[in-house]
């Protein structure tokens, strides 16, 4: 039988090996020695013998056993040779009683080289072993600056507490985040070593994914496994998928297949900046017709009471809104939940028999997109500039337009050329409505400052930093609750114990359900989604589409008011953009070039502030940890720069 197998082993190579030939790769065994040659080490640790993946053993340490496996480790020599004779005795003796001796490897950024055993390795890939022995000795790299380097730094730390060495990521921060993704004992800063049955579990779940992901040709995306794997588990969660059998998990994978084509995808959302202009001339009986109902039905799901909440407040005066402008033809209904009771209100707002959902803030983003693969059948929209999922539309408003004019306000109403910015979460889109601002008080007030602090901080009075800097002159939070006594919102001046308004940014929220409920429920929904069938949609509206606007105090000088409208008319025919050329950074480097506008993706994903502000952006650990899940999630950061 040795003969047969040793015969069958050998076919394997030359197949790979033409294949590897063909694409112009090298067709024999990695050799570290060679790789080594262009990076430098600090040293080694040995780290023990344990069991290894087989799928992570990538080579051999040195060239003189290469050029005998092709480059998946099976044999090349004819079985003639005494190599051939040595392979085929150890399949004999391993088919009897196993591999009786560890191998002996270097491990070296995540991948395994044999510095004995080449042909145990061989024998085991062939048998289709999962792992084996091996005494490991770890080749310590030199730190540079590349992701390459900071993903296996993030993945020794990912060892220390789970002990999985067979998930590969490519992409920095995805193995904090994977942490994160399987719950433990432990804090979401510093989770708890998993324990055996923890590992074993996840282990299953991995294993399984892998298998069916390479089995549907995922291998061709240029992402790893591990990082399909990972997005795999941050849309169900953990818990919903602990405990299903082999066949349940494929029906999951197969429902959110579309997801991993956005993740491979090198652009991978599309903002839509406008509503289609052809679902403005939409009949509402056609949009009713489509909806196969009499009434159509809509919820909203809101994270705090409106009466309370100015965030909650304006997405009510959305809805009205809305049920004003349709009538008796359809029906909405709000309500208000937390984020961990949301997916049990979606549920009950579509046994309410509501068609169409929105969400209105980001914190439901995750539950969002778990309850739009559930149920294929809603339409389901959530409120956030998180572009992860082709599956879960989102929408938000260009809230940095409002901003820029504010700020054009301030710079022109101060006097000591100081002014404060009270921001609250350091998430994605924060840093566009921060630099909008100073942007817009450096194009009327070239030597004014704009002081920013943050509101989240744990331990922090923003109000006692501006007094301490003489700052009077404040751009606050945008929106108030209708019950609230609080004043201190938008841009207002602060002249002794007198304070009043002089601007602040409006949302109307209104004009684009009204503008969504028409284009999600007729063709241009559906348009939309075959012109980027790789990628995740946002519908991101602004003052072109009449969502965005600014009220401005009457006790405005009047050249002032005029530069308004100007600036507010020129932004809504999409004649002007506030990020545009030349804008220097803090760090004085050239962030914007002459004639070169931001992207609407660029300005979501900014994480700079430019050379007129004073203050920074925070790390998450520095929040009130009543705030730091969140603004993990939601970050415009590098996820391994929140941890």
């Amino acid at each position: 039988m040795a003969i047969q197998d040793y015969t069958k082993a050998q076919k394997l190579a030359e197949k790979q090996y033409r294949q590897a030939v063909s694409r112009g790769e090298y067709p024999y065994l990695p050799v570290l020695e060679d790789i080594l040659r262009q990076s430098e080490t600090e040293g080694t640790l040995p780290i023990g013998q344990f069991e290894i993946p087989v799928s992570m053993i990538a080579g051999t340490v040195n060239s003189e056993r290469t050029s005998a496996f092709a480059s998946n480790f099976m044999p090349l020599l004819n079985y003639e040779t005494e190599f051939g004779s040595k392979w085929s005795a150890l399949y004999d003796s391993v088919s009897e009683i196993g591999v009786n001796e560890p191998i002996t490897v270097y491990e070296y950024m995540q991948r395994f080289y044999v510095v004995e055993g080449n042909k145990r390795v061989s024998v085991s890939k062939y048998n289709g072993a999962v792992s084996i022995s091996a005494k490991v000795t770890r080749l310590i790299p030199k730190p540079t600056d590349s992701d390459e380097y900071k993903v296996y730094t993030e993945f020794l730390e990912f060892y220390k507490i789970s002990g999985m060495y067979e998930i590969q990521m490519s992409q920095v921060g995805a193995f904090p985040r994977l942490l994160r993704a399987v719950p433990t004992t432990g804090t979401v800063d510093e989770p708890a070593v998993w324990d055996d049955s923890l590992r074993r579990n996840v282990r299953f779940l991995y294993a399984v994914f892998e298998n069916y992901y390479l089995s549907k040709n995922g291998h061709r995306f240029p992402i790893t496994t591990g990082d399909a794997f990972l997005h795999f588990l941050e849309i169900y969660g953990y818990s919903s998928l602990h405990g299903l059998s082999s066949i349940e998990l494929h029906r999951m994978i197969d429902r959110v297949w579309a997801e991993f084509r956005v993740l491979a995808d090198k652009n991978p959302s599309s903002h839509i900046l406008n509503p289609t202009e052809d679902s403005k001339k939409v009949a509402l009986t056609k949009i009713l017709a489509l909806t196969g109902n009499s009434v159509l039905r809509i919820a909203f799901l809101y994270p705090k009471d409106p009466q309370s909440s100015g965030w909650s407040y304006n997405h009510e005066i959305g809805r009205r809104y809305l049920a004003d402008t349709f009538g008796s033809e359809i029906e909405t209904k709000a309500y208000i939940c937390p984020e961990e009771k949301a997916e049990e209100t979606i549920s009950q707002a579509i046994a309410d028999g509501c068609k169409l959902i929105f969400t209105t803030s980001p914190v439901y983003h995750a539950v969002s997109m778990r309850a739009a693969v559930a149920h294929p059948e809603i339409i389901l929209l959530n409120c956030s500039v998180n572009t992860s999922y082709k599956q879960l539309r989102t929408y938000y408003l260009r809230i940095y337009e409002a901003k820029f004019i504010t700020g054009v306000i301030a710079g022109s109403m101060t006097e000591n050329e100081r002014i404060g910015y009270i921001a609250d979460y350091p998430i994605l889109g924060t840093p566009a409505a921060v630099s909008a601002f100073a942007l817009g008080v450096k194009l009327v007030n070239p030597r004014a400052m704009v002081y920013l602090d943050w509101s989240t901080l744990e331990n922090h009075d923003p109000d006692a930093y501006f007094r301490s800097k003489q700052i009077d002159l404040i751009s606050d939070r945008d929106i108030s609750a209708p019950v609230s006594d609080d004043t201190y919102f938008g841009l207002y001046g602060i002249y002794g114990d007198v304070q009043f308004q002089l601007a602040a940014p409006v949302w109307n929220w209104g004009s684009l359900y009204v503008d969504l409920v028409r284009s999600v429920l007729i063709g241009a929904w559906k348009n939309d989604s075959n012109r980027n069938e790789t990628q995740a949609l946002n519908y991101y509206w602004g003052m072109s589409s009449g969502a965005i606007d600014v009220a401005c105090s009457s006790r405005l000088p009047s050249g002032t008011q005029k530069l308004v409208r100007l600036i507010r008319e020129q932004m809504t025919k999409r004649a002007f953009e506030p990020f545009s050329g030349i804008v220097y950074g803090q760090d004085g480097k050239c962030r914007i070039e002459a004639n070169q506008s931001l992207t609407a993706d660029e300005i979501i994903r900014m994480d700079w502030l430019p050379d007129n502000v004073v203050g920074r952006l925070p790390e998450v650990s520095e929040l009130q940890e009543q705030y730091r899940a969140f603004a993990k999630w939601h970050s415009f950061k590098r996820p391994e720069e929140t941890t």
